[in-house]
């Protein structure tokens, strides 16, 4: 699958998004396998898709970051400061992760194609 580039320039431009550059370069990568994921063995550019497929990317950059470009590893579910305890839900952040870009990643494909995985 050949696909389409998303640069910075794009994103900060074209998309709209808010990260600086470092973030937005820390959290590409996931955000690109993130998207790979969901959309494989589909091809963006033979379904003529590549404008929604660089909307997905950026889409799933920001979850990313929200969650601190970690791909979904490691999320936080509590913290204690000295006497100060707080809890953020039921352990890891995976599933949460997967959700909250899926949601995302769909929204930007849903009608294109590439999300369809079935038999042809």
């Amino acid at each position: 699958m050949a696909a389409p580039e998303v640069t910075y320039a794009y994103y900060s431009g074209t998309y709209g998004g808010t990260l600086d550059e470092g973030g937005f370069a820390a959290a590409l990568p996931h955000a690109l396998a993130e998207v790979r994921r969901l959309t494989w063995p589909n091809d963006p550019v033979a379904l003529g898709a590549e404008e929604a497929w660089r909307r997905a990317v950026c889409a799933a950059a920001d979850v990313d970051a929200a969650y601190g470009c970690t791909g979904g590893a490691g999320g936080l579910s509590s913290i204690t400061t000295g006497t100060v305890s707080m809890s953020f839900g039921g352990g890891g952040g995976a599933p949460a992760y997967d959700a909250d870009v899926a949601r995302a990643v769909s929204g930007e494909l849903v009608g294109t194609g590439l999300l369809f995985m079935g038999l042809g």
